[in-house]
């Protein structure tokens, strides 16, 4: 009995060893309105953690313009937080499993695109120092903003962002 266990141990060892696995399943073809509602569920906490970004970024520039001491602390925290919400969401997008309607699929991709440089991006950011951050301009806001109204004009989503998450 333990020969003919380790015996097929050997074989299915064997053959993953020579590539042979089962084959990979097939996307799953979203519907616009499933699209809509996963594309949603991905990006609207990334905006809501950016309202916290905005808020502290400009706590930390009206503290430098004053000349006073400007804590970084919690506009890093925020960015981190921006960080993982953006990689989360560029992840979900990017999603192998699923593919997006055909109108969709380019504008989907460069929106995971653009909120895996906005996760790079964050995190470096969040290193500068204060007088640094204060006088940083934040690189692709404007593609991230074409590629997001793309998508939302290909899945049928309302054309302002806040009233698409506020809908859902």
């Amino acid at each position: 009995m333990r020969a003919r266990i380790l015996t097929g141990l050997a074989a299915v060892a064997a053959l993953t060893l020579a590539g042979c696995s089962a084959p990979e399943p097939e996307p799953e073809e979203l519907t616009v309105t499933a699209a809509g509602s996963r594309y949603l569920d991905a990006v609207c906490p990334v905006n809501d953690v950016w309202d916290s970004v905005d808020a502290e970024l400009d706590r930390l520039r009206l503290a430098v313009s004053r000349g006073d001491s400007a804590d970084t602390g919690p506009l890093a925290t925020q960015l981190q937080a921006l960080q993982e919400a953006s990689a989360i969401a560029a992840e979900s997008l990017a999603d192998p499993a699923v593919a997006w309607p055909d109108g969709a699929s380019s504008a989907v991709a460069a929106v995971a695109e653009s909120l895996d440089a906005d996760a790079r991006q964050a995190g470096e950011v969040a290193e500068l120092s204060a007088a640094a951050i204060a006088d940083y301009a934040w690189e692709g806001g404007g593609a991230v903003a074409d590629a997001a109204a793309d998508t939302r004009a290909a899945l049928g989503l309302p054309a302002d962002a806040g009233a698409a998450c506020a809908d859902r």
